[in-house]
């Protein structure tokens, strides 16, 4: 068990499926040249980082789902006003905490 910050978290499901099966192989010890696999794959991968760009499609979504997204993905920038807009919507305040 440990602290961290969910907005730094890739989701499972986000992950690329070539770096999963690596990744699951070295966890899981499923082969013995896991270790040798992952750094050859790492190598060609290597290079100048890419400027991850915002999507904000997301907030198109009706405020139950724009709130579960954020908090799957740690993301905090409109979560005040989104929860705002719940607590008026929701029939009760704790339907905001229980609901979406």
């Amino acid at each position: 068990m440990g602290i961290v910050n969910a907005g730094q978290l890739a989701v499972y499901e986000d992950i690329p499926p070539d770096l999963l099966e690596h990744v699951e192989d070295i966890i899981f010890n499923r082969r013995p040249d896991a270790t040798e696999r992952m750094v050859e794959f790492a190598a060609t991968v290597r290079g100048a980082g890419k400027r991850r760009e915002v999507d904000l499609a997301w907030r198109d979504a009706p405020v139950e789902q724009r709130l579960s997204h954020a908090l799957v993905h740690g993301i905090v920038d409109h979560i005040e006003a989104d929860v705002e807009e719940a607590r008026l919507k929701l029939a009760r305040p704790l339907d905001v905490i229980e609901g979406p």
